[in-house]
């Protein structure tokens, strides 16, 4: 079976800082690290096969979470959900340019950006990296 990602845009984020602390906010309300979206996702055995969460702050793809398992969960109204499980673990990647897009898409293997490894570079220095080419 192949392995999928998804992206989604950190609404209101500015910094990987803001997805952090909203993340622990999230696993403090929930016990677990969720992220609620209306629709399940067709290709949810492709995701839980390896597949990540590609966060997208300020227009650009810049860190990442692994998808652990995707579940139906009943909110106000009776209505379902999908809630994406995730690892509590943020992993930067190389930061890639996106244009705004709503909801969240699939993000093929193909064109997600390699894992950054610890190199000692704050963010803003990364960005000014990828914006010149030289990542």
């Amino acid at each position: 079976m192949s392995t999928v990602n998804l992206k989604k845009l950190a609404v209101g984020m500015r910094t990987i800082e803001d997805l952090e602390m909203r993340l622990k906010f999230n696993i403090e309300k929930n016990g677990e690290l969720i992220h609620i979206t209306r629709n399940k996702p067709k290709r949810s055995e492709e995701l839980c096969n390896g597949g990540s969460l590609f966060w997208v702050i300020n227009r650009r793809v810049l860190v990442r979470q692994k998808i652990l398992n995707i579940k139906q969960i009943i909110g106000d109204n009776n209505k379902f959900f999908a809630a994406i499980l995730l690892e509590n673990k943020i992993i930067k990647v190389r930061p890639t340019p996106m244009k705004p897009f709503q909801g969240w898409r699939y993000y093929e293997n193909k064109d997600v950006p390699p894992d950054l490894t610890d190199d000692g570079f704050n963010d803003e220095y990364n960005n000014e990296l990828s914006k010149l080419g030289l990542y």
